[in-house]
C-alpha cells in the first residue's frame, strides 16, 4: 500500500501550487490526500477532503459562517475539523506524512492541524512566515518550517523548486519511518547552560545503568515537549533537573511559556521524578527579552549574549510554593534532591549569583509546604558535582526498579 501524504492548503488562493505538490509527491510513488482549509473562494484544484467536510466534522455550517461574514469563526472551524479529521485518518493507518502551504492564514491552520498530531510523524510547512519567530507555530512539536523565501502568490520556476524540495523533504522522511526501536528505557532530563555539566554527568552514568537520556532544554517550549512525551509514556522516569522556566514564567523571563501541566505529567503517568531547584536562583533575560527596570541592582550573572538575574527571598517562596502545590499532587511518584552550595554555574562560591542563604529560604519553605510522604535529601555540593548528578542517578534508578516489581506483583484476588 503506497504511503498517504496529507496536503493541507488554501486551494481558493494556493491551488497551483497545492496541485504541483501533489504532482510531485505522485512521482515520488506516494499518495497525496488534498485537504482544503480556504475559507471562501471556489477551490483551483477539487479536494479530497473539502472545507464543509472540516466545517461539518466540527459542528458548524461553513456556508452560515461564511453569509454571517465571521471569518474567524470560520477559520476556528476549519482548523478543528482538519484536527478531526487529520486523527482519525492516522487512527485508520490511513496518514504517513503532512505537508502544508500557506501565509499566515494557511500556516496558522495548517500548524493547528499539526501540533495534535504524534511526535515522528512528518511535518513541513512552506511559509512565508518561516523567517519569523516561528514558536506559535511549531509549538513543541517536531514541524519543520520550509522557509518559501517569495511569496506563495506567483508561479514561477524558483518557486517550483522550492515546493519540490520541500515534497521530497516530507516523503524522505515518511520512507524512513516514524516508530521508535525501544531498546533501553528512556530518561528525560532538563537542562540549560548553567546546568548543562550535571545533565552531562547524569548521562554517562545513566547509559551505564540501562538507560538512554533524551535531553530537554528548560526553554519553556522544552519543559512543555517533555511533559508530552512523558503522557505519550515514551519516557521511563526523569529528572527534572532545571526547573527554571517557573521563574521565567513568574516574572516575564526568557524561557517564559511552560503551560499549565509543567511538573504534574509524571505523577499522573505514575513515572519516578527526581526533582532538583536547577536555576531557580535566578531569571533569564536577553536581546529579545530585555531585563525589566525593576531589576536593576540586582546581582548578574552573564552567560553570553542572556544575562541571569538573582532571585530574591519573596520570589523563592512563591516558586515553592508553586512548585510544593505540583508535587503534592502526586506524593508516590517524587523524590527532592537539594544541593546545598548552589544551583547553576552563576550561584556557585564566588560567582556573583551565590546566596546560600536566599537559597535556604526557598529550601526551607519547599520542605514546610511538602507532602511529608515525599522524601526529601539535602547535598552538601554543587548541583554541577559529579556527587550530584550520582545521587540523582541512583535514586531514579531505584525508583524506577521498585516502581517495576509493583508492576509485576500479582493482584489479590
Amino acid at each position: 500500500m503506497k504511503k498517504q501524504l496529507l496536503l493541507i492548503a488554501t486551494l481558493d488562493t494556493k491551488g497551483r501550487e497545492a496541485k504541483y505538490v501533489r504532482n510531485c509527491a505522485l512521482k515520488l510513488g506516494v499518495h497525496p490526500v488534498v485537504l482544503d482549509i480556504g475559507v471562501v473562494g471556489k477551490p483551483q484544484i477539487t479536494p479530497d477532503i473539502t472545507n464543509r467536510q472540516l466545517a461539518e466534522a466540527a459542528g458548524y455550517d461553513l456556508d452560515e459562517l461564511i453569509g454571517l461574514r465571521d471569518r474567524p469563526q470560520a477559520i476556528m472551524a476549519l482548523q478543528e475539523g482538519g484536527r478531526l479529521v487529520a486523527n482519525r485518518l492516522l487512527r485508520e493507518g490511513r496518514l504517513d506524512g503532512v505537508i502544508g502551504l500557506g501565509g499566515g492564514t494557511g500556516t496558522s491552520v495548517a500548524s493547528f492541524i499539526m501540533r495534535s498530531l504524534p511526535f515522528g510523524l512528518p511535518k513541513v510547512i512552506v511559509s512565508t512566515m518561516a523567517s519569523r519567530d516561528v514558536r506559535e507555530y511549531v509549538g513543541t512539536k517536531d514541524i519543520v518550517m520550509f522557509h518559501s523565501v517569495a511569496d506563495l502568490l506567483g508561479f514561477n520556476e524558483f518557486m517550483r523548486l522550492i515546493l519540490a524540495q520541500a515534497t521530497h523533504a516530507a516523503c524522505g522522511m515518511m520512507e524512513r519511518g516514524r516508530h521508535l526501536k525501544r531498546l533501553k528505557p528512556m530518561v528525560g532530563v532538563t537542562a540549560y547552560g548553567p546546568t548543562s555539566h550535571c545533565a552531562t554527568l547524569a548521562e554517562d552514568m545513566l547509559h551505564k545503568k540501562g538507560y538512554e537520556m533524551m535531553g530537554f532544554h528548560a526553554n519553556g517550549c522544552g519543559g512543555m515537549a517533555m511533559e508530552e512525551l512523558i503522557a505519550e509514556g515514551q519516557l521511563a522516569g526523569v529528572i527534572d533537573l532545571t526547573p527554571h522556566e517557573f521563574g521565567d514564567e513568574m516574572v516575564g523571563g526568557y524561557c517564559r511559556g511552560i503551560g499549565p501541566d509543567r511538573l504534574e505529567t509524571a505523577g499522573r503517568i505514575g513515572i519516578p521524578l527526581v526533582f532538583a531547584p536547577g536555576g531557580l536562583d535566578n531569571f533569564a533575560f536577553g536581546p529579545s527579552c530585555p531585563m525589566p527596570r525593576r531589576f536593576v541592582g540586582r546581582q548578574i550573572y552573564s552567560h553570553d549574549a542572556r544575562i541571569c538575574v538573582r532571585t530574591d527571598s519573596s520570589q523563592m517562596r512563591k516558586l515553592a510554593s508553586t512548585i510544593a502545590e505540583k508535587l503534592n499532587k502526586s506524593p508516590a511518584s517524587a523524590y527532592v534532591l537539594i544541593p546545598t552550595r548552589g544551583w547553576s554555574e552563576g550561584d556557585r562560591e564566588g560567582m556573583p549569583l551565590f546566596d546560600p542563604a536566599t537559597d535556604h529560604i526557598f529550601t526551607e519553605t519547599l520542605k514546610r509546604l511538602l507532602d511529608p510522604r515525599i522524601p526529601f535529601e539535602e547535598m552538601n555540593v554543587h548541583i554541577n558535582d559529579m556527587s550530584f548528578a550520582q545521587r540523582a542517578v541512583e535514586v531514579l534508578d531505584v525508583m524506577i526498579r521498585q516502581s517495576r516489581r509493583k508492576e509485576r506483583m500479582p493482584r489479590e484476588t
